[in-house]
C-alpha cells in the first residue's frame, strides 16, 4: 500500500481532513474461488438503477450479484437464501477475466408512461453486461443469474460498457482494440454501428443520464463528445489533459461533464459549451508538461458524480478515496485511506460511494454530504429540462442566469 504525503492535498495535511467512513467491507469468500488462478482486480462495480442490487466484479472471473437493502444501507446477507424481497444473491462465473459492467433495463411496449413503445426481445426486465479480456460482452439475467446472450465483435478487452438511460436498451462499448461499438438490444443483440480510434485504446465510456450526449476517453489524451443522435458525425474533441484520460461522468443533470486521468487531474466541464469550468488536482504542485505524461503515482483511475451533482468522489494512486464538495474550493470535504482503489461508483441513492480494490476487495464509503442545498437542487431541475444557452433566454437576473450554468465553479 502507498501512503500519500502531503503533497497529496492544496492546503490541508490528511489529519485536517474528515475522513469517510467505512459502512462495510466485501471480500471474496475462498470458497467461492473454486481453485481459480487468474487476476483478482475490481476493475468495476456497478449499481442498479433502482439501488436493487449491486454488482461486484470480484476478480477471479468471478461476478458477485447481491441485493442492496436500501433501509439499511448495506447489502444483503450472503447466507440467507431466501433472498431480499424477492431478489437472489448470485455469485457468476464468467469463465474470463471481467474488465467492465453495466446495468441495463427496458420498457415492455404495455409501459403506456413512457413515450417509447418497445417490444423488448432480451426477456429480463434488469440484466447486467460483463466485458471481457477476449473481446467478449455477455448478459445475464439478474433475476436468475444466468446468461441471456453473448456479444461478438471487438478485438480486444472491453474496457466499459454504458446503457442509454432512456430505457431502449441500447449499449456502447469501449474496447482496447481502438473502436466503440453501438449494440440494439431489443434487436436480438444487433451491433449497428462501429466507431474507428484510429490507434486510440479507448479506457471509458458513458450516455449522458438526459440521453442526449455520449462521452469516451482513452489514450493519447483524448476526450471525445457526441451529441446524440449525430453518433455517425465527427465528435468534439476536448482538449485540456496531458496524459491517458481512464474515466468519464456526467452529472445527473447532464450539465457538466467529469474527465479523470493519469495526468494526476479532473477536469469538470460544460457539456453544452466544451469550455472547462473548474479542475480537481491530485497533486500540489500539479506536474509540469514534461512529467504529466509520466509516471507521477498520482494517476486518477476513476471519477464518479452522486445523484445530488453536489459530491463527486474520486479514485487515486497516492492511496486516498477523495470526496470533493464542488461549492468548496481547494481540497476535498472528506478522505478515506484506502490502498490500491482503481474503481468507484455512487449508489443510485447517493449515500455509498463503493470502491473497488486490486486484491478484489470492495470498500462501502458514507457519503460525508447527502442533502445538497436548495438553490443547488433548484439548478440540477432546471438544468435537466434546458441547456446552457437557453438559459441566457429567462427572465431572470443576470447573476441568476450565470448560476444556472455553472459560471460560479469558474470563479473558485
Amino acid at each position: 500500500m502507498r501512503y500519500a504525503s502531503s503533497k497529496s492535498f492544496e492546503l490541508s495535511e490528511p489529519d485536517q481532513i474528515d475522513e469517510a467512513n467505512v459502512v462495510e467491507h466485501l471480500t471474496l469468500g475462498s470458497k467461492q474461488l473454486n481453485n481459480v488462478n487468474t487476476r483478482a482486480e475490481t476493475w468495476q462495480c456497478a449499481w442498479a438503477p433502482d439501488n436493487s442490487y449491486f454488482a461486484w466484479s470480484s476478480g477471479h472471473r468471478i461476478v458477485q450479484l447481491i441485493p442492496w437493502n436500501n433501509a439499511l444501507q448495506k447489502s444483503h446477507d450472503p447466507s440467507d437464501l431466501e433472498g431480499l424481497n424477492g431478489r437472489k444473491y448470485h455469485v457468476i462465473d464468467c469463465c474470463e477475466i471481467v474488465w467492465s459492467l453495466a446495468f441495463g433495463s427496458g420498457r415492455s411496449e404495455t409501459d403506456k408512461s413512457s413515450k417509447c413503445y418497445l417490444r423488448v426481445r432480451i426477456d429480463a426486465p434488469l440484466m447486467i453486461a460483463t466485458g471481457h479480456s477476449s473481446g467478449k460482452i455477455k448478459l445475464w439475467d439478474c433475476n436468475s443469474g444466468s446468461l441471456i446472450i453473448e456479444l461478438l465483435d471487438h478485438k480486444s478487452t472491453v474496457r466499459c460498457l454504458d446503457f442509454i438511460k432512456d430505457g431502449s436498451l441500447q449499449l456502447l462499448s469501449a474496447s482496447h482494440d481502438g473502436t466503440l461499438k453501438f449494440w440494439d438490444l431489443d434487436n436480438d443483440g444487433n451491433m449497428y454501428y462501429t466507431f474507428k480510434g484510429n490507434g486510440i485504446k479507448f479506457y471509458g465510456c458513458c450516455f449522458s443520464p438526459n440521453s442526449q450526449w455520449i462521452v469516451a476517453v482513452g489514450s493519447k489524451r483524448t476526450v471525445l463528445l457526441w451529441r446524440m443522435p449525430y453518433i455517425k458525425e465527427t465528435p468534439l474533441r476536448l482538449t485540456g489533459h496531458n496524459n491517458d484520460v481512464v474515466s468519464c461522468h456526467f452529472s445527473p443533470d447532464s450539465a457538466i461533464l467529469a474527465t479523470a486521468a493519469f495526468d494526476t487531474k479532473i477536469i469538470l466541464w460544460n457539456t453544452d459549451t466544451q469550455e472547462q469550468l473548474k479542475v480537481l488536482g491530485h497533486l500540489h504542485p500539479s506536474p509540469s508538461l514534461i512529467y504529466a505524461g509520466g509516471a507521477n503515482d498520482h494517476y486518477v483511475r476513476s471519477v464518479s458524480f452522486s445523484p445530488n451533482a453536489l459530491i463527486v468522489g474520486s479514485v487515486c494512486d497516492d492511496g486516498y478515496v477523495r470526496f470533493w464538495n464542488l461549492n468548496k474550493d481547494s481540497d476535498p470535504v472528506a478522505i478515506s485511506s484506502i490502498g490500491d482503489a482503481i474503481s468507484s461508483a455512487f449508489s443510485a441513492g447517493g449515500g455509498v460511494l463503493a470502491t473497488g480494490c486490486r486484491n478484489g476487495d470492495v470498500h462501502f464509503l458514507s457519503t460525508p454530504v447527502r442533502a445538497a442545498p436548495l438553490q443547488s437542487l433548484c439548478r440540477v431541475t432546471i438544468r435537466k429540462l434546458i441547456d446552457t444557452k437557453a438559459c441566457t433566454q429567462l427572465p431572470l437576473p443576470s447573476r441568476i442566469i450565470e448560476y444556472l450554468q455553472y459560471k460560479d465553479y469558474v470563479s473558485l
